[in-house]
C-alpha cells in the first residue's frame, strides 16, 4: 500500500463523518417519468432530460443510423480524426437554431466553459463571476488565474456588486461569466441589465445557458429569445446537448473570430477524443425536432406552470423547481420519504449548496402526466410541516 491509500482513508473518513458521503442511485434503462431504480419502479423527478429526448424514436433512428455508418467512436480528437461531417453538423445547427456566425463543439458542457476561459486567459484580462456559477465556470476560473488573470466574484445576481467591481478594474479585457438558468436554485440571470453594465464598462458578457436551451423561451432557444434580446446579446453562449436534447456534449456559440481561436487553443478542443458520431447525428436529430411543429417544448411548458402553481409557485418559468428545507439532515430525511412513497427526488446540499440551505431540487419533463405533476404536489404538500 503507498501513501496514496492512506491519504484517500483518511480524508474519505473525514467527508463520511461531515455527512456528506453519497451513493449514486443505479437506473436500470431509461430516465423516462416512471424509471427504474434501485430495482423499484419510481416517478423520476430529478433528471435533466427535460423534453423527453433521450428516448424519442426519431433521436434514437438518427443515433443507430450514424452508429451503423460510422462505428462506436471518434476515433481521436478534433484535429486529428476526430472531426466527422456530423461533427459540423451539430455546429452548423447550434449555431443557427441560437442565432450565432458560429458554434464549437465540445465533449461536454464542462469541457465548453473551461476552455473557453482557459484559451481567454491571460496577464491583461479580468474575469468577473456569479457567486453561485457552476463548478465547470469556478474550474475554468482557476485556469484562467494560472495564466495570469485576474479573478473578481461579485454577489449573486447583485447588479450593483458588479459595477463596482468593474469600475475599480483596470484591466484591459475584461470577461463578466453568469449561468443563464442556474442549476440549483432554478432563477434565470437577468440578462439585458447585464448587458447594459457590461457594455457600459467595455466588458464582455458570457451566459451559460446549459439548462434554458431546450426549456426556456417560447421556442426553447433560451435566454436571448426568453428575453427578446434583438440588438444585443452575450458574446459567448453556452449551450449543452447532454440536458434538454437528450443526449450529450457541449457547445460555445460566438462569433466567427472567438470559434476560430477555440479550434486552435482550447486544449479540451485540441487534446480530448471528440463525441461519438452517433451521439451527434442524435444531437441534430434533436435540435431539428425543436424547430419543428411536433417540438415538446410548449408540453414542457405547460407542465412548468402546472406543477409550479400546485406549489404556490405562480409565474415560475424553469423546470428546476426547489423546494427549501434548509437543515441538511432534513433534506435528506425529506428525501428518503419521498422515495419510500415512489418519488425520486434527491437532497441537495453542502458543497453544492451553501451550508444551512439544503432543498429538494424538482425537475420536470415534458413527457410527465398531469396525474403524475400532482401526485407530487400532494405529496410535498402532506410532508410540508418540516420543510
Amino acid at each position: 500500500m503507498t501513501w496514496l491509500d492512506a491519504a484517500a482513508r483518511t480524508s474519505l473518513t473525514h467527508w463520511r463523518e461531515q455527512g456528506l458521503e453519497r451513493r449514486p442511485a443505479v437506473f436500470s434503462g431509461a430516465q423516462d417519468p416512471v424509471a427504474v431504480v434501485g430495482g423499484k419502479h419510481t416517478l423520476l423527478f430529478s433528471s435533466s432530460n427535460y423534453l423527453g429526448l433521450s428516448t424519442h424514436p426519431a433521436v434514437i433512428a438518427a443515433a443507430s443510423e450514424a452508429l451503423t455508418d460510422y462505428g462506436v467512436g471518434s476515433g481521436g480528437s478534433r484535429l486529428t480524426t476526430g472531426t466527422t461531417s456530423v461533427h459540423r453538423e451539430v455546429e452548423r445547427s447550434f449555431a443557427r437554431f441560437l442565432g450565432y456566425d458560429d458554434a464549437v463543439l465540445f465533449s461536454s458542457g464542462f469541457h465548453a466553459n473551461t476552455a473557453v476561459l482557459q484559451t481567454l486567459a491571460g496577464p491583461n484580462v479580468a474575469l468577473f463571476s456569479d457567486e453561485r456559477n457552476h463548478a465547470s465556470i469556478i474550474d475554468g476560473c482557476r485556469l484562467a488565474k494560472a495564466k495570469g488573470a485576474a479573478i473578481h466574484v461579485y454577489r449573486h445576481q447583485d447588479l450593483e456588486s458588479l459595477d463596482t467591481l468593474l469600475a475599480q478594474d483596470t484591466s484591459e479585457r475584461r470577461l463578466v461569466i453568469t449561468d443563464g438558468l442556474f442549476s440549483m436554485d432554478g432563477t434565470i440571470a437577468p440578462v439585458p441589465a447585464l448587458l447594459e453594465v457590461c457594455r457600459r464598462h467595455g466588458a464582455a458578457l458570457m451566459v451559460d445557458d446549459a439548462h434554458a436551451i431546450g426549456t426556456v423561451g417560447r421556442s426553447g432557444r433560451g435566454s436571448v429569445e426568453h428575453f427578446a434580446l434583438m440588438s444585443d446579446r452575450p458574446d459567448v453562449l453556452i449551450g449543452t446537448a447532454s440536458k434538454a436534447l437528450g443526449a450529450e456534449g457541449g457547445v460555445v456559440a460566438t462569433s466567427s473570430d472567438v470559434a476560430r481561436l477555440l479550434r486552435q487553443q482550447a486544449r479540451p478542443f485540441v487534446y480530448s477524443t471528440s463525441l461519438a458520431p452517433a451521439t451527434c447525428a442524435a444531437i441534430v436529430a434533436a435540435i431539428e425536432l425543436l424547430e419543428s411543429a411536433a417540438s415538446p417544448v410548449p408540453a414542457l411548458h405547460a407542465n412548468v406552470d402546472r406543477l409550479s402553481s400546485a406549489l404556490g409557485m405562480n409565474g415560475w418559468v424553469s423546470p428546476i423547481l426547489p423546494i427549501r428545507v434548509g437543515s441538511e439532515a432534513a433534506a435528506v430525511e425529506r428525501s428518503s420519504r419521498l422515495r419510500d412513497q415512489g418519488f425520486f427526488v434527491p437532497a441537495i446540499r453542502w458543497p453544492t449548496v451553501p451550508k444551512g440551505r439544503a432543498m429538494l431540487r424538482v425537475t420536470v419533463m415534458a413527457t410527465h402526466t398531469f396525474k403524475q405533476l400532482d401526485s407530487l404536489a400532494a405529496a410535498l404538500d402532506s410532508g410540508c410541516s418540516d420543510c
